[in-house]
Order: C-alpha cells, then structure tokens, then sequence
C-alpha cells in the first residue's frame, strides 16, 4: 500500500480520534500530521503489518500524538481552557491533567505499549507481534511504564 492511500484510507478515523481527545480541529490535523510523519520515518516497518495491525497501530500513534498535544496545550492554559479539554467530566481536573501528563512523560516505546494494553485491550502477544518486541520486553515495558505513571502520580499529589 502507497502511502497516499494509506493517508486516504486511515485519515478520517484518525482525525475524529484526535479531534475526541483535544476538542480542538487545529490541533486534532497537528496530531493525524504527526502520526503520518511517524509512519513516514518507519515506512518499511509498518508496511510489513496486517490491515489490523497497521489500523491499530496508527490508533497508537495519533493516541500518542494528541496526548502530548493536549499536555504541551494544559501547560500553557488557564484552568477555564483546562477544564474544556478534558473529555471526561467525570474525571476531576486535576487527575485528568495529572494522568495525561504522566503518560506523555512515558519514552515513546512503554506510553505506545500502555495505550495498545489500557486504552486498546491489546494482549501482550498482540502487542509483541504488532511491536516487533518479543512477550518479555512487552511485558517490562508495561510493568515500567505503569509504574512510572503511578510514580507521577503520587509524586505530583503530595
């Protein structure tokens, strides 16, 4: 698949995901830019995925891409702007802020495994396949990674 038709192909879904994250459509075409450039850097890699993988993986990607959007955006916001970015009103300002940030701290690889496993029901051998990473460094990264999170977490609510 050329790259133009994977744009085509994958370039609506992902932009409704950034747009759901940062409730900004500037900002939602920033991220599906990112993401592509990604995609672009490591053509060979994602070019040897399955349809499923590749949609999954690009999910991962314009995830990550926005998040760090959104924290670059809430650390230069006042707390009106805040309050309006966080999809969930559920979720405590705070805490949202809080946990964005903590998974936008993440190196790129363990933030990509946490989303494929907490936002995406991944399994660790899904993961692993998908990665390229065998089931052990999937499973470090992970247990890392929601560590270092909960590590934030705490840190930050002192």
């Amino acid at each position: 698949m050329d790259f133009t038709e994977l744009y085509d192909q994958h370039a609506g879904r992902m932009f409704r995901l950034a747009s759901a994250i940062l409730r900004n459509p500037h900002d939602a075409e920033d991220a599906v830019q990112e993401a592509f450039l990604t995609v672009a850097r490591k053509k060979d890699f994602y070019a040897a995925m399955s349809k499923e993988k590749l949609a999954a993986a690009l999910t991962v990607i314009v995830k990550s891409r926005a998040i760090d959007i959104l924290r670059r955006r809430t650390e230069s916001a006042d707390m009106d702007l805040i309050g309006q970015t966080l999809p969930d009103a559920a979720v405590s300002v705070t805490s949202g802020i809080l946990l964005e940030e903590a998974i936008a701290s993440l190196p790129g690889r363990q933030r990509d495994v946490l989303l494929l496993s907490c936002a995406d029901g991944f399994t660790t051998a899904e993961i692993a396949e998908m990665t390229g990473l065998t089931r052990e460094n999937v499973r470090k990264l992970l247990y890392r990674a929601k560590k270092q999170v909960r590590a934030y977490m705490e840190e930050e609510t002192k």
